[in-house]
Parts: C-alpha cells; structure tokens; sequence
C-alpha cells in the first residue's frame, strides 16, 4: 500500500464520527481560519491538528495536489519535528487570520493581527514563483517544503486585506466564523444556512414558543 493510501486509510480511521469540515467562508484564508469545527460546542474538533490533517485539507481545498501531499507526508515521516514545527506555524497563523480579520468585523484597527500576520505574508512572496494564467499573472509554490502548505494561505490572507472583499467581510452570527458576504443585498448573517442558519432558527422558534406557554 502507498503512502498516501495508508495516510488517507489513517486519517479516515482517525476522524471516524467527525464530519466533514464545510468549505463556506468564500476565501482560502478565511476558511483556514475556519478550521476549528463547532469551536464553542461540544463537537468542537480542529481539523489542521497535525501534519497529515493539515496536507489532507489543503489537497482538499485544491492548494496541494495529490502528488504534491504524498511528497510532503513521506518528507514529514522522515522529519517528524519538523512536521510538528509546521503544524504549530500553522496554527499561529490562523491566530493571526482570526485576529487580523477579527478586528475588522468588530471596526477595529486590526495593527496588532497584521503584526503576527506579517512574517507570513513576507515568507510567502519569499517562496513564491511566478506563473502565467491568461490573461494575468499568479504566483505559485514548490509543495516540496514542509511550511509550502502555509503559504497560499498567507497570501490569500494579504490580498483580502488590501482588497475590495475586505467591505464584505462579516462574522457569522451564531459562531465566531468569518466569512465574505457575495450575496446581492449583503444580507447573509450565517457561516452557513444548513450548519448555524438552522439551529439559529429553531432556538428562535423555541425560545417563541416557551414564550407563549
């Protein structure tokens, strides 16, 4: 059996019961930020725990190829420490997407996010290659470095910061979610109607009924 194979068989046995994270926030960097399921419940599960976690959710959401995550896995076996090194990079890095983005939702200056962003932004354009995609320019990544997981993120993050999406960016009123509202009247409030929308709207229907009894 492969490597991968025997990864993705492990990682199966592994999160047995646990679902699947939903891809909902509309942005590379927001949805990392969103990777830890149920974060107030008593589900909460953070699916980027450790290296084989974190390179299944970024083949998942297309940063890594097949081919790429069975080269990261294979260097993080042989360099375990290192592999542990960049999980908790990973997770600094979320802290930073959250609290950057975070305090813009809540209309403050989001300096001190941008501070712990910053040295991730800068190691992304440090690794980053160029390519051609008609008809503009995009830059690219080796996915042969054990931290190259990272770095889309980070740059993901850099560019809806400065970018016109950063008036659209809203925190999902049942969970500390964010996510960019592309609906045509700016109206959506929830990371998602099937997840938070429906449970907000029975403890709404709940709450009206006690209230009548």
């Amino acid at each position: 059996m492969s490597l991968l194979m025997e990864t993705m068989r492990t990682e199966s046995l592994r999160t047995a019961g646990i679902r699947e994270l939903p891809i909902v926030a509309g942005n590379l960097a927001l949805d990392f930020a969103n990777t830890v399921d149920d974060p107030l419940g008593p589900q909460r599960f953070d699916h980027v725990a450790d290296y084989r976690s974190l390179v299944a959710w970024s083949q998942r959401i297309g940063t890594v190829s097949a081919e790429s995550s069975g080269t990261l896995l294979h260097i993080a076996e042989v360099h375990p420490r290192l592999a542990e090194s960049a999980v908790r990079r990973g997770k600094d890095l979320r802290a930073a997407i959250n609290e950057t983005f975070g305090a813009v939702v809540e209309g403050h200056s989001p300096s001190t996010g941008w501070r712990q962003l910053r040295p991730f932004v800068t190691e992304a354009i440090q690794h980053a290659g160029v390519m051609s995609t008609s008809p503009q320019l995009s830059l690219t990544w080796d996915s042969s470095e054990l931290d190259s997981p990272l770095w889309p993120v980070a740059d993901a993050a850099y560019r809806l910061l400065i970018g016109p999406e950063i008036q659209r960016l809203k925190r999902c009123v049942a969970c500390p979610w964010l996510f960019v509202d592309r609906s045509k009247n700016h109206s959506r409030r929830w990371c998602s109607m099937e997840i938070c929308g429906t449970d907000e709207k029975m403890r709404r229907y709940v709450t009206k009924r006690a209230d009548r009894r």
